[in-house]
């Protein structure tokens, strides 16, 4: 079988600096896909990138966390804070599902505002997926896929890590190996929603990629662990998630701990060098919106 690739530039429209650092990426043809923020502060200045053809094949990066929400706070009861923001993270959110506070009507009224406002402004998105994977979270999945229909949206993130701990773990710069051992160890823990997610979108005919990678090597990328991953990508469709950026000011303004690690990430997927890299090893690149099925 043929070896596919999507590599996909996560937070399009989180910063100008993200923004700018994800169209060098895809200026280098490595980068074929990125997922764009409805509710980035950088928004605008994104839409202007990929009206421009700096950016291709975009989907929506559904976000449920750290932001103010598309809707107004009295539109998402129990969504936000007393300042507009959202949780800052997807437990925090969890806790607020089982307690009750937030409804799945919120959640749905939300992340419809998020692609109603991309569509509004003229783009055909191509693939789901969510910001810190709260899509993998049963009833925020359920409400994502309907919405998925509902706007005639084909592609959902399959956002189970099948990078091997044991193979990667050795490539990890010793500053980085308790961030790769914490993130690794939710990628375990996240594989007990697998079948229940692998079900719900099959009901839904909704298409997956086969494998995907990213989650446990968020913001420790380096070009050894490329070169490896490339070595070892098995046959079919794969997505690997990259968060590639410039660290400037904008961005040190924002609750991320990923700042210098994004201009690591973005040297290493806009070089020449990584493009003849995939030739060699006869991996095709792809985006969401190239793939013929």
């Amino acid at each position: 079988m043929k070896r596919t690739l999507i590599i996909n530039a996560d937070d399009l429209g989180y910063t100008g600096g993200v923004n700018r650092a994800i169209a060098r990426c895809c200026a280098g043809g490595t980068v074929r896909s990125a997922t764009l923020m409805a509710n980035g502060p950088a928004f605008d200045d994104a839409v202007a990138l990929i009206k421009r053809g700096d950016i291709r094949n975009i989907g929506i990066h559904l976000s449920l966390t750290e932001l103010m929400p598309v809707s107004r706070p009295d539109e998402v009861p129990g969504l936000v804070d007393e300042h507009g923001f959202m949780p800052s993270g997807p437990g925090g959110l969890l806790v607020q599902l089982q307690s009750g506070k937030v409804s799945s009507a919120a959640i749905r009224k939300e992340l419809e505002r998020q692609v109603e406002k991309v569509l509004d402004h003229g783009l055909a998105p191509t693939h789901l997926d969510s910001h810190k994977h709260v899509h993998i979270l049963p009833r925020v999945l359920d409400v994502t896929l309907e919405i998925a229909q509902k706007y005639s949206i084909r592609w959902i993130r399959y956002p189970f890590d099948g990078a091997p701990a044991r193979l990667m773990a050795p490539l990890v710069g010793r500053h980085h190996r308790a961030t790769f051992c914490k993130q690794h160890i939710k990628v375990v823990l996240s594989r007990v929603l697998r079948p229940a997610f692998i079900s719900r979108v099959r009901r839904s005919n909704l298409r997956t990629v086969d494998h995907f990678c990213g989650v446990s090597l968020t913001g420790i990328w380096n070009e050894i662990m490329v070169h490896r991953l490339i070595e070892q990508l098995p046959p079919g469709l794969n997505e690997w998630m990259i968060h590639p950026g410039n660290c400037d000011g904008e961005l040190r303004q924002r609750q991320t701990r990923l700042l210098e690690q994004r201009e690591q990430e973005r040297d290493i997927f806009s070089s020449n060098a990584l493009r003849e890299l995939f030739a060699k090893h006869d991996v095709i690149l792809a985006g969401y919106g190239e793939i013929v099925t």
